[in-house]
């Protein structure tokens, strides 16, 4: 027999000899076509709480778990406490961050396995940024004159931006200066230690710009004349007006329309001082013949009535005065006498 038939008939031998594991064989390929079995991967977890240098538990505080080209995350909640999950199991060790805004960021090298734990704590930076604003105040927080704008930065700040209104985000770099009028809304922010700040807001008055005021008299009667006042202020409005008699502050006039009529009983200055929300003034002022005012639309206004009692009560005094006098010249006779009593009664009457 050649060597031929000898190795077909060991073939066939064999196969009757091991049926089981040529069948187990061809039926695992037929039934699995192309796919290979797998091992379920294995996965660890990293857990643990986050608190300050106070161990106050600090909520928000983001984790993450660094590995092979990418991470897995969790923050903490109210109790500072964290849970990263699906952290492939393997004996390397991993990077695994703890940060939150307002604190330094730490991290730490670490073997996870199943259920390992880790507590971080966090330490504040306690930086601060916010601009300085350097300028004559007037009242009622406005400023009354330009506005010299400056940070205060404290910590761990690293670049700091502001814009005003609508204006385009700028980098500061040296103080700068602010001096258009209005109410302005300035905003800020900075970065730290690859962190950026929430945009924070700070509002600035600015009017540089006196009141408009124009008083019109109109003669109305012998002795009286109607006043009419219109103050405008376009930046921070009119606040109030002031009615001053021979520099005497006698009333302040806070209502619209200001007008009303002036009756003139001796001569004296009369002004007129409009103050805007920022405490900028104008003066109007005028030299009465023989006026005191008498009312105006919403005030009463008596301002000389006392000096007028005044002044007729001195004039009765006088005539008294004079009256004696009279009588004291047809007593004595004499010129020398007669002539000063009779300068007296000139001057007094």
């Amino acid at each position: 027999m050649s060597f031929k038939g000898y190795g077909i008939l060991i073939l066939i031998f064999t196969m009757l000899l091991l049926p089981s594991t040529f069948g187990c064989a061809l039926t695992r390929t037929s039934s699995q076509g192309s796919s290979t079995s797998q091992m379920p991967e294995q996965e660890a977890s990293l857990s643990g709480y986050v608190t300050d240098t106070s161990t106050n538990p600090l909520s928000g505080a983001l984790v993450r778990v660094y590995f092979h080209g990418t991470f897995v995350e969790n923050s903490s909640d109210m109790f500072g406490y964290y849970h990263v999950e699906h952290i492939p199991l393997c004996y390397c060790f991993k990077n695994a961050t703890c940060s939150k805004p307002g604190y330094h960021t730490t991290w730490v090298l670490l073997s996870i396995s199943e259920n390992t734990t880790h507590n971080f704590s966090l330490t504040a930076q306690n930086q601060t940024c916010y601009p300085v604003f350097n300028g004559t105040i007037g009242t009622n927080g406005w400023y009354v004159s330009c506005v010299n704008i400056s940070f205060r930065i404290n910590g761990d700040v690293d670049t700091v931006f502001y814009k005003m209104d609508g204006d385009v985000w700028n980098q500061y770099t040296t103080p700068f200066q602010i001096c258009s009028d209005g109410r302005h809304m300035f905003y800020w922010y900075y970065t730290y230690d690859n962190n950026t700040s929430a945009e924070l807001l700070a509002m600035l008055s600015i009017d540089r710009t006196n009141p408009e005021v124009n008083v019109t008299i109109e003669r109305i009667g012998i002795n009286k004349f109607h006043c009419a006042i219109n103050a405008l202020d376009e930046t921070s409005n009119i606040n109030r007006i002031e009615l001053l008699v021979d520099g005497v502050l006698y009333r302040i006039i806070d209502m619209v329309p200001y007008q009303g009529v002036i009756t003139c009983f001796g001569n004296h200055h009369i002004s007129i001082v409009v103050f805007d929300n920022a405490g900028n003034s104008v003066n109007s002022t005028f030299i009465s013949s023989d006026c005191y005012v008498s009312s105006f639309r919403h005030q009463q206004f008596f301002l000389s009535q006392t000096l007028f009692v005044q002044q007729i009560l001195l004039r009765i005094q006088n005539i008294s005065t004079a009256i004696i006098l009279l009588f004291s010249l047809a007593q004595d006779g004499t010129p020398s006498t007669s002539s000063r009593h009779f300068s007296q009664i000139q001057t007094m009457l």
